[in-house]
């Protein structure tokens, strides 16, 4: 049996998936894991490079192909084609850290948890900085609840993401709805669900994958994300949806995070970057009203800083300064947070 299935989705990424595979090609491993390339609608050389991996690890890398559906349904093709007992997403303009899987494909042998979180890098391709992000977890290795998860979300919160997370397959298949297609930023989505439903959590103290930043065509940059703002405000509507249905409790104020972080993300778009503030402030007061009639536990947890950002867009200042806001030294330790390593 596979142990672990990565899931690559691919759209024209000729430029990158080589290494990506590469990364994931451990001669140690090739029994125990499995490579779910899917092809989304790609008119490039992905599909090529692709079926030579396939012809030359048959055993270990599949190839689904399909018409474009976007990064969420080339997760939902991936996830249902997988075998795997874990499944992980990776990114084909990403790669994980090949030294490291052999601990890591040991570790899931052995694990039962819903969900496993593992460390991961960010390297910025602008400047070659390195940035470590972990979970502070009181030991290792041993299943969790969200309970206590929840009783110290700061130690915990840089990993509950895309690029921490690996969902146990037939929790995933039990649990999950289909990822929202055709938009970019529903890895919040699979962050967010089915994770919180999850009963134990796993952290591992393994760094597992790197995520490549820096890259002014990714869906991160600025300018992308003011672009496509009603993708962000698709994929909140989504997870708002979701979260409606979940029971009260400790998974419930994870989702309710999760989304806060999105929601977050979104103000700071059209308060700082958005060239029109009058049109910014509008957009932003729409979706906070919207919150606080639909999900007012969410609003709840942006309110404070919801003035803030505002109090910035008054003042002319833009994401620069609350980028530099969050990243101080000063606001760390007023919020008691653990920092990442550089």
């Amino acid at each position: 049996m596979k142990v672990l299935s990565f899931v690559i989705a691919a759209y024209n990424s000729e430029k990158y998936l080589d290494k990506c595979l590469a990364a994931m090609l451990h001669p140690q491993l090739t029994d125990r894991l499995e490579i779910i390339i899917v092809n989304d609608g790609s008119i490039d050389a992905t599909e090529k490079i692709a079926k030579k991996y396939c012809t030359g690890y048959p055993d270990t890398v599949k190839l689904v192909s399909q018409e474009n559906r976007g990064h969420g349904g080339a997760l939902n093709a991936g996830f249902a084609a997988a075998s795997g007992k874990y499944v992980k997403a990776v990114d084909a303009d990403d790669w994980v850290e090949k030294e490291n899987l052999p601990e890591l494909i040991s570790a899931l042998e052995s694990c039962e948890s819903d969900v496993v979180l593992t460390h991961y890098s960010t390297f910025d391709i602008s400047t070659g900085e390195i940035r470590k992000w972990k979970c502070y977890p009181p030991a290792f290795g041993r299943e969790l609840s969200f309970e206590e998860i929840m009783s110290d979300w700061r130690s915990y919160e840089h990993c509950f993401c895309f690029h921490g997370i690996a969902y146990r397959r037939d929790f995933y298949c039990a649990k999950a709805t289909a990822l929202t297609e055709r938009v970019f930023y529903e890895d919040h989505e699979l962050a967010a669900f089915p994770c919180a439903g999850a009963e134990s959590i796993c952290p591992l103290d393994i760094f597992v994958y790197i995520y490549r930043i820096g890259d002014t065509q990714q869906s991160i940059a600025a300018a992308n994300q003011l672009r496509r703002r009603g993708h962000i405000e698709a994929v909140l509507e989504k997870m708002c949806h979701k979260y409606a249905w979940l029971p009260a409790g400790a998974g419930k104020r994870y989702a309710a995070a999760k989304i806060s972080a999105l929601l977050l993300q979104y103000l700071t778009l059209m308060l700082l970057t958005e060239p029109d503030r009058k049109k910014g402030r509008q957009a932003a007061a729409d979706m906070m009203d919207s919150f606080e009639l639909m999900t007012p536990d969410v609003h709840a947890l942006v309110k404070r800083k919801y003035r803030l950002i505002l109090a910035m867009n008054y003042l002319k200042l833009d994401r620069r300064h609350w980028n530099a806001l969050m990243s101080s030294g000063l606001y760390s330790a007023l919020r008691g947070k653990k920092s990442s390593e550089s």
